[in-house]
């Protein structure tokens, strides 16, 4: 059986780690692109920095994936690589689009001149969906976003779907919900939650300081959706997919997960700004600072996920209440 190889942007990534090493348990030769120098602190995490199977490759503009693709000639492109902080997107608009929209039209180009064979995966989002949809939201439903990042996802997304519909290409979205893992970046809610409990309970000191913990996502563990990348691209045709856990968890909900994952009992007290919780000695390790308030906290989207079910065997996921155990118990480990 001849070796596969697959393109993976954004390998440094969470995501792009994580499928990096699922893959590479199926035996793949991985391409991976990275500006100089990258940070490889993830992948090093996952013990797989220095693996023979990946060959990184530096590029320093977009246009240079002319040549790489020419290069490899990959049997699987997936393109994760984004700027995918949706607060900070506000105030980098151009930077967002730069990097999401137009680095994937270059890839899709580079694609269809010198290998049509390969197949392409991108990595769009929930965000590109209106704010105002109730119930499960599926694939086809109204795409309006409301923010800079989910604009430049649906301009990406769009352009797949004209590369695959009128170049022919297999080419595919995966459109996915919130998806977290132990390798978040510290600048995630989840990562921070899980950090700053794991330090509360091991060291003490000043609350963890959240916005709105009524905010509600539809969250999922990375680990399980990165599996459904590749399987789309098993598919005979390409489709896009929602790739979502169809529940919503609220921050005050994550963060009572967190504390029950270290055996430590809070009590909430208050609503609203006033909303707080107390250990049991009566100290607020909770508060809520109004700073950390974001634009539209009051999307509640919840991803309809059955195609995803039923073609790609998306199921067994890992619950909500585990991966957020998982994620704490791995900071409590990792404080001195």
């Amino acid at each position: 059986m001849t070796q596969k190889t697959a393109l993976i942007t954004g390998i440094t990534g969470q995501d792009g780690a994580l499928l990096a090493q699922y893959l590479l348990s199926q035996d793949y030769k991985i391409i991976a692109p990275t500006r100089l120098n990258p940070d490889k602190s993830k992948l090093k995490t996952l013990g797989i920095n220095q693996h023979q199977g990946i060959e990184f490759i530096v590029y320093e503009k977009w246009s240079d994936f002319d040549k790489i693709i020419i290069q490899c000639l990959p049997d699987e492109v997936y393109h994760l690589a984004a700027v995918s902080h949706v607060g900070e997107s506000h105030q980098n608009p151009e930077v967002v689009f730069d990097v999401n929209t137009l680095w994937t039209i270059q890839l899709l180009k580079s694609v269809e001149q010198y290998s049509r064979q390969s197949k392409f995966f991108f990595a769009s989002s929930c965000e590109i969906f209106q704010d105002d949809l109730h119930g499960l939201v599926s694939e086809n439903d109204q795409k309006t976003p409301s923010n800079p990042y989910g604009i430049s996802k649906l301009s990406a997304h769009l352009m797949v779907q004209y590369y695959r519909d009128v170049k022919g290409l297999f080419a595919c979205n995966g459109i996915l919900f919130n998806h977290e893992s132990e390798l978040r970046a510290p600048s995630f809610v989840s990562k921070k939650i899980c950090r700053e409990v794991a330090r509360i309970v091991k060291n003490g000191g000043q609350p963890l300081y959240l916005g709105n913990i009524a905010a509600k996502k539809d969250w999922g563990y990375a680990n399980d959706y990165v599996q459904a990348f590749q399987a789309m691209l098993k598919q005979k045709m390409a489709k896009d997919y929602i790739i979502a856990s169809a529940a919503l968890h609220s921050v005050e909900d994550m963060v009572n997960c967190a504390f029950d994952a270290l055996d430590y009992n809070i009590t909430w007290q208050g609503k609203d700004l006033s909303r707080k919780a107390l250990n049991q000695d009566g100290e607020i390790v909770v508060a809520i600072d109004e700073k950390f308030f974001r634009p539209l906290d009051q999307r509640f989207l919840k991803g309809n996920s059955s195609n995803a079910q039923r073609d790609l065997d998306f199921n067994n996921l890992t619950p909500f209440a585990s991966w957020v155990k998982s994620m704490t118990l791995n900071e409590y480990r990792e404080l001195i």
